[in-house]
């Protein structure tokens, strides 16, 4: 009997051998692709049961991770700020109404950092001061945002990223991701400039239409773009007559974000007959004897998280870092951030040596981690309290976010989570995975300066998924 049992177990584990062989051999075969040629591609696959390995290839070399950045981020803050956590915005008054409705004060717009806040929320704002009798304010529209340490963007961030929404300016204030979007209409006829609309419709960032309007069945070479340091937005190129309304389209980054939440305050005023005497916006403090007006109170995180990993949003990413730092170390800056962030990963287990944080977003390219640590931190998490929020924020693919239209109609499609992460020659994916015989892997896969296409580097991941997928 012992001696079958042994047998048995020999057997077992020569044809595991065999089985994971032939897997590497597969993947390696994968990973030979011309597209990644001279390049560095860090892998880890390992069992979520058991933790044995699977795969892996340059496991512990740092590299870039773009925005698997978010993972490190969007976990450090559910586990320190937990998944019930609202940013809070406030607006408040100083002075006294008199009888005739005149607020002989000022309005201060607090920011608590809540990257979701939308116009709609600034309309109710102005509907609240509406209601407190206001008619005229005398005094100033003034903002707060002195939770956040007033840098505008992250280090290293690529300077021609600027004018698009996926590089916004930071604020403890934010409205509508601090963005604005162009869309462009043809004209009534060829030769006519485009039409212009806005969202929000907004006179804070002005418009420059060099554009014009082709015959019908022309291509459109329109482009949208925003001059440097500057809210104003350019349209050039040509659309055609035969063109969909609104079909061409810019989501632009806007400067100075509390001015431009001010801006979107004063026109809901006006809208509602309320004038104000001064349009000058001024960064101030809110004194002890101002009075509340309005309160609004942001979705739970548990809520948030899924804004911020399946789009990829990087205002949520930096804002959540900033809010770590304000949070613990009373310090609404990166730095702080970062720390907040470390003294977590090194209590889920990840190796610091191999690790390098600079922004929350993964926008920089001085962001570094390990294949090995994002694999570690995707353990811890899938055993923490709040796991279930923190898998539902990912991507599934082939449904929604940034995999939804990746690995379609195959066995991976439905069977995986997972976050992307795209920067110039970088392309990476990680996060969990089923496999067709129902076991439970974690995957980290880093691809770092290739010259191949982002297009044919994201096949080759999935193709590797769909590979891990089949089993062993």
């Amino acid at each position: 009997m012992r001696r079958r049992t042994g047998l048995a177990l020999l057997l077992l584990l020569y044809f595991t051998t065999i089985a994971l062989a032939d897997l590497k051999g597969d993947i390696d075969r994968l990973l030979q692709h011309p597209a990644l040629a001279h390049s560095v591609t860090g892998i880890l696959v390992v069992s979520l049961k058991d933790g044995r390995t699977l795969y892996e290839q340059n496991a512990d070399v740092m590299l870039i991770p773009a925005s698997n950045q978010k993972l490190l981020t969007s976990a450090a803050a559910l586990h320190r700020l937990g998944a019930d956590y609202r940013f809070i915005t406030r607006l408040w008054m100083t002075g006294e109404i008199d009888a005739q409705g005149v607020l002989r004060g000022d309005l201060i717009l607090q920011g608590g950092g809540d990257p979701t806040l939308l116009l709609k929320d600034i309309e109710t704002m102005a509907e609240a001061v509406a209601k407190a009798g206001i008619r005229r304010i005398e005094g100033y529209l003034l903002y707060d945002e002195s939770l956040f340490d007033g840098i505008r963007r992250g280090w290293d961030w690529a300077w021609d990223d600027e004018p698009y929404y996926y590089s916004p300016c930071l604020s403890a204030i934010c409205v509508e991701r601090n963005a604005v979007t162009v869309f462009v209409s043809p004209g009534e006829k060829v030769g006519d400039p485009p039409r212009i609309r806005l969202f929000p419709p907004t006179e804070y960032l002005l418009v420059r239409n060099e554009a014009m309007t082709s015959p019908a069945g022309t291509p459109s070479t329109i482009l949208i773009t925003r001059e440097h340091a500057r809210n104003i937005a350019i349209v050039r190129g040509q659309i055609p007559l035969d063109a969909r309304a609104d079909s061409a389209r810019q989501a632009l980054s806007v400067e100075e974000p509390p001015q431009y939440a001010l801006c979107l305050l004063r026109e809901a005023l006006q809208k509602r007959g309320i004038t104000t005497r001064y349009r000058t916006a001024l960064p101030d403090r809110v004194p002890q004897s101002a009075r509340l007006v309005h309160t609004h109170t942001s979705p739970p995180l548990r809520e948030i998280l899924p804004l911020l990993n399946k789009p990829s949003d990087n205002l949520i990413a930096e804002c959540l870092m900033r809010t770590l730092g304000a949070t613990v170390h009373r310090e609404g800056s990166a730095e702080a951030g970062e720390r907040v962030m470390l003294d977590f990963l090194k209590q889920a287990g990840l190796n610091l040596s191999a690790l390098n944080i600079v922004d929350g977003s993964g926008l920089s390219r001085r962001n570094q981690v390990s294949a090995r640590n994002l694999v570690t931190l995707l353990r811890y998490m899938a055993s923490h309290p709040q796991a279930k929020v923190f898998i539902d924020s990912l991507p599934v693919a082939g449904v929604d976010g940034t995999l939804r239209a990746r690995m379609v109609n195959t066995p991976v499609q439905g069977k995986a989570r997972a976050k992307t992460g795209s920067l110039g020659r970088v392309s990476t994916l990680s996060g969990y995975l089923t496999t067709q015989a129902g076991e439970e892997l974690v995957f980290a896969i880093l691809m770092n300066n290739y010259n191949g296409s982002s297009t044919e580097a994201r096949r080759i991941q999935d193709s590797i998924l769909l590979r891990l997928a089949q089993g062993e």
